[in-house]
């Protein structure tokens, strides 16, 4: 009896050792067919895109401008595209403010996108959207007609918020901004109207504004065309200069 258990038991291991290997062939059968699966999916010959779609105004925007940008992220497999590169290069065109992309099963790319809203020219060459960011057209033309704006490079959005505020004081007695501009040593400058221009220094801007609208509405908006220049650097009042006028004042000096 002790003979036949010694080698029942010496069998053990082998029989455990022969699972192990059967199991491990097993799982290599499953495992084989699911990578190469994968790899056929993954491969960029694979479901390839067949359908790139387009929603959006198209009234500022080149349709042919946004397809020929975004036309190498859009290629090869539709699983593995990279719609975040593909957002950032579309929004990357001229007047495209915001963008979504998403998949359209099974081979289909769709990108939505809005255009910008112009609010104000930014210096010579770019303009300031309502968000207050800057927008570079490139070569295309903006809008006519709005504010122009200018400043120290970053200041954008300080300017245009700037902007805001003083506009708002000035167009309901009939003085919407022309231009603002903030100089190299904090001094605020804006033209008014057509060609009346406001040296309003570097703080309590809307204070200065309000002490100055009173007078000018009491007593100075029948001669606007002869104002030149308004100096609302004093702390009590303010200086005009008049373009053609027997009493006219002395240029208060040049800007700091």
């Amino acid at each position: 009896m002790e003979t036949a258990e010694q080698q029942v038991d010496g069998q053990g291991p082998a029989l455990l050792s022969q699972r192990n290997v059967l199991m491990a062939l097993g799982a290599l059968a499953v495992l084989i067919p699911v990578l190469f699966g994968i790899n056929y999916i993954l491969n960029p010959a694979t479901l390839p895109v067949k359908n790139v779609s387009f929603e959006g105004p198209f009234r500022h925007v080149n349709r042919d401008a946004l397809a020929q940008a975004v036309a190498p992220l859009v290629s090869g497999n539709f699983l593995l595209l990279n719609l975040n590169a593909i957002k950032t290069r579309a929004e990357s065109v001229p007047w495209v403010y915001q963008v979504s992309v998403r998949r359209e099963w099974p081979d289909g790319v769709h990108i939505r996108f809005t255009e910008q809203t112009l609010a104000a020219r930014w210096g010579d060459t770019q303009w300031i959207n309502t968000a207050g960011d800057l927008v570079d057209l490139g070569s295309r033309h903006g809008p006519a007609g709005l504010p122009l704006l200018s400043g120290p490079q970053g200041t954008q959005a300080q300017v245009f918020a700037e902007y805001q505020q003083l506009d708002a004081f000035l167009v309901r007695d009939g003085l919407p901004i022309t231009s603002l501009t903030l100089t190299t040593r904090g001094t605020w400058r804006t033209v008014v109207g057509r060609n009346l221009l406001l040296v309003l220094g570097h703080h309590a801007l809307n204070a200065k504004l309000a002490r100055f609208l009173t007078v000018y509405m009491h007593a100075l908006s029948g001669q606007r065309q002869l104002m030149r220049r308004v100096d609302l650097r004093y702390s009590n009042g303010f200086a005009v200069q008049w373009r053609a006028h027997a009493g006219a004042t002395a240029d208060p000096g040049a800007e700091g």
